[in-house]
């Protein structure tokens, strides 16, 4: 019994050496930090309570919005024009009705590796935005370097 315990206890230590071991090597190279701090893409939904519940509460649900932007990558600007589709499922006529300007959640695409903050009041991603002013978000790169980008909604079509 005391021969078992021994070769286990070995195992586990060997074990243990293994996997705290590392696979790199010294001398890596080393790649420059990507200097892209850039909005690429911008997309905005409405969401609202959906037909569905989970625990008696109703799941969120979204409609994405149409969106045509025009991207002014020298001066940080991004013009969008916003389109609410036609009722259609869950996004019925009466769930449409209630879209306004200043309740809409924006996502987006940035550079590789950029970390993206609001500025100047605009809300956190997530949040409900009123997309009556300008949006305003800090795209900082891998680098270090910051650009702050504005989005402005010049259209919104019901």
């Amino acid at each position: 019994m005391k021969r078992k315990s021994k070769i286990v206890s070995h195992l586990l230590a060997l074990l243990l050496l293994v996997s705290l071991s590392s696979c790199l090597k010294k001398d890596l190279v080393d790649y420059p930090l990507s200097d892209g701090n850039e909005i690429t893409l911008v997309n905005v939904e409405y969401r609202f309570n959906g037909s569905q519940t989970m625990n008696g509460q109703p799941v969120v649900a979204y409609q994405k919005l149409g969106i045509v932007q025009t991207i002014d990558k020298a001066n940080s600007i991004i013009n969008v024009a916003i389109t609410v589709p036609d009722a259609n499922g869950q996004f019925t006529a009466a769930e449409r009705a209630k879209v306004v300007q200043t309740k809409l959640w924006f996502y987006m695409n940035i550079s590789t590796a950029a970390t993206i903050a609001p500025t100047g009041g605009t809300p956190a991603l997530g949040d409900p935005t009123d997309a009556t002013k300008p949006l305003k978000y800090i795209i900082t790169a891998a680098n270090g370097t910051s650009r702050v980008w504005t989005i402005n909604v010049t259209a919104f079509n019901k």
